[in-house]
């Protein structure tokens, strides 16, 4: 997927400093939080080939390359909050 696609889909950018990271450079990441549980976090632009973002939900051990993969884990999710319990 593109780094406008994720933008688009309401991700938000979240900079890293190489102060913080203790890298050689500044680099950035983007993370969609669906709840406090679920959180969807990119693979950050350091590790970019050819304009080609992955999408992680760690805690799962997913990987997605496809936004619309993405978008329908976040509709679902926000589905689901609606339904009461």
């Amino acid at each position: 997927m593109k780094q406008q696609e994720l933008i688009e889909a309401g991700f938000d950018k979240v900079i890293v400093t190489k102060e913080e990271s203790g890298d050689k450079n500044d680099y950035y990441y983007y993370s969609y939080e669906i709840n406090s549980d679920v959180i969807l976090v990119s693979n950050g632009s350091d590790e970019i080939n050819n304009n080609q973002w992955k999408v992680y939900e760690h805690s799962w051990g997913v990987a997605m390359t496809d936004i619309e993969d993405v978008i329908l884990i976040i509709d679902l999710f926000k589905k689901w909050s609606k339904i009461p319990l």
